[in-house]
């Protein structure tokens, strides 16, 4: 029987790889172990697509919440600091408890929780039980996002980076879906004729020589005079929105519940079924260490102009002209996660003849063009034309982030549950600032510092990718060598015996006896 150690390129191994692969539809129904790593991608998928909803919802939801706690924008940009941090929390506990815990036990549990914390929002008036509540859901969020990464890359290795890329389109589809039941939930938008913006508590005009007249609409409560429309006090009934969120992430953990009581030995055969690579290059931990800082920083900046786009969006356009209602504001949001999705969508397919470095260089390029048109336009004021450059900006985010831990595995370091949650840990970092500075240039300065420090930090993005890119193939490749080269370890277990091979065994060593016997006598 061959030694199940072979080394990548040796005789056995490549008459072994030289045979057809069986077809998906043939693993699928013969492979027990084959069944379960897609099974595992596809509930992972769902709960991708549970995080796509949970946060796509925050941006347009903000100038609500902005009502419900009587603040204004530079004072509820700290919601997404504080749910930022609490992002960076959850990454690290689950980076810990990564391979300590059963992953369905973890999943249900984060599950539960950010369905729970997403219900309660809206009904936290209070400014500092908002930031707790607004910490604690995205504490979930980042257990979600960091196992989601980690569980996708132990299963398939880099092998599965068209299946990651297929796990962020989910994400995307959670996002395009967010904003359309949420819309029709929010509080109309101040008109010109309010004399009053305060949130919160209400606002009564009196005045003894005149008669008013109360009116009540859906979600805002007006005093007429004279022709004159004046706030009383305002209202939402946004809480409806975060219960069909927060629902669905409930619901999305009652398949881990069950495959946590059954199939039990499964997963571990499935792991010892398939090729394992073992990587040959080793680094000086000093360079590791270097190597995980500056992919998280690339996160940092990367997820700072990501998640701010989708969550300020709505806010700059509704309060930098007059003519965006919040309708409009919403579909112009919606728009935008529907190319990120189109785009996330058709990497799928493109991650199978592009590798991952390549896909980072095209999507780079093109932030960088989208976020400059789009800045001429907000200068400009043509709405249609920030659409489409929202959409644009969209579908140039699409890949980068999927792209980015297949680029790491592949031929940067190993993707453990810790650099994982070292990498979010990072992104955490980025949106846990950046609200904060766009949030006080855009109240105290001007709403175009929204496009100016984003358009700035794409920029940073692809110095960054550039850096690793040169360090990693013009020094690390020449002195360490590659990962994933010629020198790397393949364990393949191997099928046991048939019984008609053992007995031809057993009478082959029957047979060397014998001779050996003759020869000696």
């Amino acid at each position: 029987m061959e030694d199940n150690l072979q080394c990548k390129g040796s005789p056995s191994s490549k008459s072994s790889r030289t045979q057809p692969a069986p077809g998906v539809l043939s693993q699928l129904q013969n492979d027990k172990a084959y069944r379960w790593r897609v099974t595992q991608t596809f509930l992972l998928s769902l709960s991708y697509f549970t995080l796509g909803i949970i946060l796509g919802q925050q941006g347009p939801s903000f100038l609500d919440l902005q009502i419900i706690t009587g603040t204004d924008v530079e004072t509820a940009s700290s919601f997404f600091t504080a749910a930022s941090f609490g992002y960076m929390v959850g990454s690290f506990i689950s980076g810990f408890v990564h391979g300590k815990v059963k992953n369905n036990v973890i999943m249900v549990i984060i599950n539960v929780g950010a369905g729970v914390m997403a219900i309660i929002t809206p009904h936290c008036s209070p400014f500092v039980l908002m930031l707790i509540i607004r910490f604690s859901t995205n504490m979930f969020c980042g257990g979600i996002d960091t196992i989601v990464n980690a569980e996708h890359i132990r299963i398939w290795g880099s092998d599965g980076q068209p299946l990651l890329q297929f796990i962020h389109f989910t994400y995307a589809l959670g996002g395009v879906l967010t904003p359309l039941f949420t819309e029709p939930f929010l509080a109309e938008k101040e008109t010109g004729n309010s004399t009053s913006r305060t949130y919160g508590e209400p606002t009564i005009f009196m005045n003894s020589t005149s008669q008013w007249k109360q009116e009540n609409t859906s979600n805002i409560t007006w005093l007429a005079t004279n022709g004159t429309m004046l706030v009383k006090a305002r209202t939402t009934n946004v809480h409806y929105a975060f219960i069909i969120s927060g629902f669905i992430a409930i619901l999305t953990s009652f398949p881990f519940i069950y495959l946590s009581f059954i199939e039990k030995s499964t997963e571990q055969n499935s792991v010892e079924k398939y090729t394992q690579k073992v990587h040959s290059r080793k680094l000086p931990k000093h360079l590791t260490v270097l190597l995980i800082f500056a992919i998280s920083f690339f996160y940092l900046v990367y997820c700072s102009v990501e998640d701010t786009f989708a969550s300020f969006l709505m806010t700059f356009v509704v309060t930098e002209y007059d003519e965006v209602s919040k309708s409009k504001g919403a579909y112009i949001t919606t728009f935008y996660w529907a190319s990120l999705a189109v785009g996330r969508f058709l990497s799928i397919f493109v991650s199978k003849y592009v590798i991952a470095v390549k896909l980072i260089s095209l999507y780079t390029f093109l932030m960088v063009i989208a976020f400059s048109c789009f800045t001429i336009s907000a200068f400009f004021a043509q709405i249609d034309a920030i659409t489409v450059f929202a959409g644009m900006a969209g579908i140039s985010m699409s890949a980068v982030f999927a792209a980015g831990f297949s680029w790491t595995e592949s031929e940067l370091l190993k993707v453990t549950g810790w650099v994982s949650s070292f990498i979010l840990i990072g992104s955490s970092t980025g949106m846990m600032i950046n609200p904060l500075i766009i949030g006080y240039l855009m109240e105290e300065v001007s709403n175009m510092w929204f496009c100016y420090v984003l358009l700035l930090q794409t920029f940073v993005v692809c110095s960054i990718f550039l850096f690793l890119l040169l360090f990693n193939r013009c020094y690390l490749n020449k002195v360490y060598g590659k990962v994933g080269d010629s020198r790397n370890l393949e364990i393949i277990v191997e099928t046991p015996l048939q019984e008609t091979d053992t007995f031809l065994e057993s009478d082959l060593k029957t047979l060397e006896q014998f001779s050996s016997i003759s020869l000696t006598t």
